[in-house]
Parts: structure tokens; sequence; C-alpha cells
């Protein structure tokens, strides 16, 4: 797998990550740019809303009903991006592409990567990049690309529950033989 489509994939983790995260409070919003490897301690209150707002316009994306709609909702985002251009911050890192501005907050920097990575993983996988959870009381977004068919569930907790309460349902729904071999 190339840097740059490794690199996406990351990215969309981290997106699904911190949309999930944003409802939880400021400091959720750390662990979660925290646990995907980005160096912040603490979040101004300023920083925390501009991430939430970021991630509102992300989740939308999640809730797409396809790929047309998710992919729409997507170019709006980047029509409010900046110009495409590559940096290697003063020798820093390897040459990569960005779309935000150099002196970018939380919430810019979010946006503007969660979105090229979202594009660079429609275009690997001519699919819907993120989904919202199918579970009963359950919103979360998660990362779609995923070998055989399209996830319906955030994690094997919320698809085992489902499955579990679909059995239920239909034991329930079957009819019944009294002592007398008839149906009740």
């Amino acid at each position: 797998m190339s840097r740059f489509k490794a690199g996406a994939v990351h990215a969309v983790q981290r997106c699904a990550d911190v949309i999930n995260a944003a409802s939880r409070g400021d400091g959720a919003l750390t662990e979660a740019l925290h646990a995907s490897g980005e160096d912040v301690t603490d979040l101004t209150t300023e920083q925390a809303r501009h991430l939430r707002d970021s991630a509102t316009a992300l989740r939308a994306i999640a809730a797409a009903g396809s790929l047309t709609e998710a992919c729409e909702l997507l170019n709006t985002v980047l029509a409010g991006c900046r110009a495409p251009r590559l940096t290697a911050h003063e020798g820093t890192t390897p040459w990569h592409l960005h779309i935000d501005s150099d002196d970018a907050e939380w919430g810019e920097w979010f946006l503007a990567s969660s979105a090229m990575a979202l594009a660079i993983t429609i275009t690997e996988t001519q699919q819907p990049p993120l989904g919202i959870c199918q579970g009963t009381d359950c919103d979360n977004v998660f990362a779609t690309h995923s070998p055989g068919r399209t996830r319906r569930y955030c994690s094997p907790t919320c698809s085992t529950r489902a499955r579990v309460a679909a059995h239920r349902s239909r034991v329930t729904r079957a009819p019944s033989i009294n002592a007398s071999g008839q149906y009740i």
C-alpha cells in the first residue's frame, strides 16, 4: 500500500473517531486526536467548538444515502478549503499535499485533512468512505473500508446485538404447538 493511500486510510479512521468524540466533550476530542498520533495536549474552548463544527459537516457525509450524495456533500466541503499545495514543512517531513493554511487551527486542519482523505478513499474504492451504525441506539460513525461486503455496524458488539435481536424476534413470532399438536 502506498504511503499516500495508507495515510488516507488512517485519516478516514481519525475522522470517524473525532466525529464520534465531538458529542462527548472537549476532553474526548483531545483524546481522539492524541490517539491518532496528533500532538495536542489541550484544546481551547474556541478550538473545540471549531472541531465540533467540522465534525458536524463531516457527519453529514457519513449520513449520505448514496455515493452521489456523499460526493456532493464532500465537494461542498472541499470548495471551502484552500487551494492544494505541496509542503515538506521546511524539510521536516516528506513532500505531501495540503489544502489548509500554514497556520490552520485544529478545526480547519481537521476538516481539510479529513475531506482530502475522504476524497482519496472515494476515488480508490468508489464507495462511501464513512457510514453511521445501524445498531439500535447507536449513531457512531465508522470507516467503511473493509474487504468483503459493506459494513452496517460500527463494531462487532453492535452487529451481535442486532443479530441477537433479530433472532429473538423470529423466535417470538414463531407459532407454538400445544400438547394436542395444534398451532396456537
